[in-house]
């Protein structure tokens, strides 16, 4: 803003400046115009630029040829008006011809002078202009004796004229420097709101936060208040972008930004750090209950339903969350245990809203390397699977069995299922694992079937991140020809929430999978955040129920009731019922009862080995022939 106004001032100053410039001219021309003639204006002018040239040949500016050329005109000049016609009346002013002699042979004394100086005979130049200015003297005093009372009056009119046309010249100046001025801040104020904010969402941008929250500290600082820092992630995106096209998930982000503005209020203030990541700052907490609590509340107003031309989007979002001064004073600290909180959140089936707490940042280094172990484990071939089988709960006969990894980290020891597929979700792992996976327990499957066990089906776990980028059913029917499998001995168990990020995309996939042949169960059933209306339109074979319901079977009547309405349920959309983790009598008696088809637990069988299948199946397994 400064250097604007000094721009404003400096070009209104020019304006004057340019101003009494006109005026000199004026003045100038005035005096010109005064003269008697023409003839003694032109010997003026000549001695004027003569004395010019050798100004300019001391100054650098013009060179030797210049002068000289100069010289010759000024010498030229004087023998016309000696001579001329036209310079009779000249010749007639008392004493004009005594001058324009002496003028001539003066002349000849500094010809030999004239053609020998250079630029560098400064002293010669200066006694020349010396000699020179008395023959200005007089030619100027011709021109000054020479006025007429009528010439007067008529160039005092044309001078007049000037000076109006140079206020309104000035004016018109000072209009425009105006309407610079004013179009000069509003291009300012435009650029500005540019750079410091996202073009997509008008959310203050990366660099603006910076700005915030160092304000936002300070102000913490002085008023010893609390401040609490929320980092928000949209899981999976970019699968989005992919399957639906940028248009579609620019409309996310604007409605994403719209919904935290209005979350937030005037307790603070949002920004977009890129991509899917928007940070919270929320001020002037008196207690960090405060901060959980807008946690939770800006989570619920992410998470309502968005609809589309096509379907509709349910946003999951996770949010991590720091505090000052209790996780740090500094930016760099709040911001770093706000994206671990985030980290961790992400990866936390019971909730997607965390607090930052102390030792997750040991917890995430753990998961790093835990990524580079994974990524060499894959490359090598060290992971495992181990099967569980699912009985028919009427006959006591195995249906599938269902491939559950393991890994056995040479630094980490055991490592359970659900943190080995966060790390691989969170590290860009996930496709390879899943393809890892499809294709050892399909090939393991054709194995048995080979030694005798042509009855059998194998479950498979899908990542969400394989299945909303579109690439499932391909890599589902690359793996049957490779492997050699029928795609009835395959089950994909999809979780619930996955297949319900994009109804549109995901009937797509999923049609295309049952196409190709292989049966679909929507796993860990009740925990997601589907309806029965969207469960009507998937076309699944199957639903498994999660074992949290299961647990409580014979104990709790509401989840019996449960239980009695997803079969029910099922039964109503011709789906079979897979029950998980049934670990007591009670539990199969009671799921029998309700007419539950599948299940599996530890009741009936544990995961197993792969080399310890086959001894298993040939001892306690009753295999039967596929209905295809």
């Amino acid at each position: 803003m400064l250097l604007l106004t000094a721009v404003a001032l400096l070009f209104g100053f020019s304006s004057l400046y340019s101003y009494n410039r006109d005026l000199d001219v004026v003045q100038y021309v005035s005096a010109t115009i005064k003269a008697v003639g023409w003839a003694s204006s032109e010997l003026e002018t000549e001695s004027l630029k003569f004395d010019h040239a050798l100004t300019e040949l001391m100054a650098g500016t013009n060179d030797e040829a210049n002068l000289q050329l100069r010289f010759e005109l000024l010498w030229s000049r004087i023998e016309v008006l000696l001579k001329g016609e036209e310079s009779q009346p000249l010749r007639e002013q008392p004493g004009m011809m005594p001058l324009l002699r002496r003028f001539r042979a003066q002349l000849v004394l500094w010809e030999e002078r004239v053609y020998g100086l250079t630029a560098a005979d400064r002293a010669g130049i200066l006694a020349l202009q010396q000699e020179l200015a008395v023959y200005r003297t007089l030619t100027r005093e011709v021109n000054v004796e020479s006025f007429s009372g009528a010439n007067v009056w008529h160039q005092l009119n044309i001078i007049q004229d000037i000076r109006v046309r140079s206020m309104l010249y000035l004016a018109g100046l000072l209009l425009s420097g105006g309407l610079m001025l004013w179009l000069l801040l509003r291009e300012n104020r435009s650029n500005r709101h540019l750079a410091f904010h996202d073009m997509l969402t008008g959310l203050p941008n990366r660099m603006y936060f910076y700005q915030l929250m160092g304000n936002a500290i300070t102000t913490a600082q002085k008023e010893r208040h609390r401040i609490a820092v929320h980092m928000v992630d949209l899981n999976e995106f970019k699968a989005i972008n992919d399957s639906l096209g940028h248009e579609v998930g620019d409309r996310l982000l604007r409605v994403i930004a719209s919904r935290l503005r209005q979350a937030i209020g005037d307790q603070g203030q949002v920004a977009r750090l890129g991509g899917d990541e928007f940070v919270v700052i929320q001020q002037r907490l008196a207690d960090p209950v405060e901060a959980e609590q807008m946690a939770s509340h800006l989570w619920q107003s992410l998470s309502r339903e968005i609809r589309l031309n096509d379907g509709c989007l349910s946003p999951l979002a996770c949010i991590g969350t720091s505090l000052y001064p209790d996780h740090g004073t500094t930016m760099p600290e709040l911001l770093s245990h706000a994206d671990t909180a985030m980290y961790h959140a992400k990866h936390n089936r019971q909730s997607a809203v965390q607090l930052f707490e102390l030792g997750m940042d040991e917890r995430r280094l753990r998961r790093q390397k835990l990524a580079v172990g994974l990524q060499a484990a894959l490359e090598k071939d060290e992971l495992a699977l181990h099967y569980q089988p699912i009985f028919r709960l009427d006959t006591g006969r195995i249906e599938s069995l269902e491939a559950l990894l393991r890994w056995q980290s040479p630094e980490f020891g055991h490592v359970s299922p659900l943190e080995l597929i966060a790390v691989a979700e969170h590290h860009g792992l996930a496709r390879a694992l899943n393809e890892w996976v499809l294709y050892r327990a399909c090939r393991q499957l054709r194995q048995w079937q080979l030694a005798g066990f042509d009855g059998l089906k194998v479950n498979v776990n899908i990542s969400p991140t394989m299945f909303m980028r579109g690439q499932l059913a391909a890599a589902v029917a690359h793996t049957l020809r490779e492997t050699g499998i029928s795609a009835a001995a395959l089950v994909l168990e999809i979780t619930e929430d996955t297949s319900l990020w994009d109804t549109a995309g995901s009937l797509d996939t999923l049609h295309e999978l049952r196409r190709i042949g292989v049966e679909i169960a929507l796993d860990d059933f009740g925990t997601g955040y589907s309806s029965f209306s969207h469960l009507r339109q998937l076309p699944v074979n199957k639903l498994k129920i999660d074992k949290s319901f299961v647990a409580d079977l014979s104990t709790d009547q509401r989840a019996f009731d449960l239980v009695k309405t997803i079969v029910t349920l099922a039964q109503s959309l011709e789906m079979a019922v897979t029950a998980e983790g049934i670990e007591l009598p009670e539990q199969q008696q009671r799921l029998q009862q309700l007419g539950c088809q599948l299940g599996q637990g530890y009741l009936l069988a544990k995961p197993m080995p792969a080399e310890a299948v086959a001894g298993w199946l040939a001892r306690d397994g009753r295999p039967y022939a596929l209905s295809v």
